[in-house]
């Protein structure tokens, strides 16, 4: 009896430190056959999903807006989000869909400000204060109207010009703020990373959808009605399309900087 009330205090931590020891092991063989069965991924990143053909990769794709100045104004970049998508390359009717996300968009982040082409930064107090305004029920308000959709009737192809990227017209619906108008405009499509990269823009008139543009201090200082919309998106390819494409792709920074086809970034 006295021998065993000696040892018994001994061996407690060991039994203690080899229970925890099968606990973490265990979480380590779950986690790694959690892994295997998502497949393999960028270290420190999860798995991209395989994205069905035409559908867009929510994560990569960005919608950008540039808002020109009135009066003693600034010209201003939108980054957003969409919420959900899909596009059929080349389809003559019910191509697609694009919604969205306007509760998601912010004013003047640096990757907005570079693509639409503009210089310097804004201080992140001015940009919230746009992004209030322009989330406020004065302009798109998204209480009311937290997405916009494109309704794509059409995707057709264009004459390819030399080794240029094959470039698509887009025709279909526009609705926002609850009004639906109709637009057309040229996108540019490249295989790249195993995706479709489809970049394209088109131009608004905020009074045509009820929106009044967003102005202080008797109209001395304010945005444009026009606004431009651009589109980089990132699509589902059937597996031989990705297969065959080794051109790396990089971001597109600046608008400037790049000849699109999709017409001059200001109209």
């Amino acid at each position: 009896m006295r021998l065993s009330h000696v040892r018994l205090p001994v061996f407690r931590p060991i039994l203690l430190v080899l229970i925890g020891l099968g606990v973490v092991l265990a979480g380590w063989v779950g986690g790694t056959r959690a892994e295997a069965q998502a497949g393999p991924g960028v270290a420190g990143r999860p798995a991209r999903r395989v994205l069905k053909p035409g559908e867009i990769d929510l994560q990569q794709s960005r919608v950008y807006v540039f808002v020109g100045k009135t009066g003693l104004g600034h010209d201003h970049g939108i980054e957003g989000l969409l919420r959900a998508g899909e596009l059929q390359l080349g389809a003559e009717r019910n191509a697609g869909r694009l919604e969205f996300d306007l509760r998601s968009f912010t004013a003047d982040t640096a990757a907005a400000r570079a693509y639409v082409g503009l210089a310097g930064q804004t201080d992140r107090k001015t940009a919230d204060k746009v992004t209030a305004n322009m989330l406020s029920p004065a302009v798109l308000d998204v209480g009311r109207f937290p997405t916009a959709v494109f309704e794509a009737t059409a995707i057709t192809p264009l004459p390819r010009q030399g080794n240029q990227p094959q470039q698509y017209q887009l025709t279909g619906d526009f609705t926002l703020h609850g009004i639906k108008r109709q637009i057309r405009f040229p996108a540019q499509a490249e295989a790249a990373q195993g995706l479709m990269h489809l970049r394209g823009s088109f131009a608004i008139r905020q009074t045509d959808f009820q929106i009044t543009p967003y102005s202080q201090a008797f109209g001395a200082v304010g945005v444009a009605d026009q606004l431009t919309i651009y589109g980089d998106l990132w699509l589902g390819v059937e597996p031989a399309v990705g297969a065959t494409s080794e051109k790396p792709s990089t971001p597109v920074t600046s608008r400037a900087e790049e000849k699109s086809a999709s017409g001059p970034r200001r109209q």
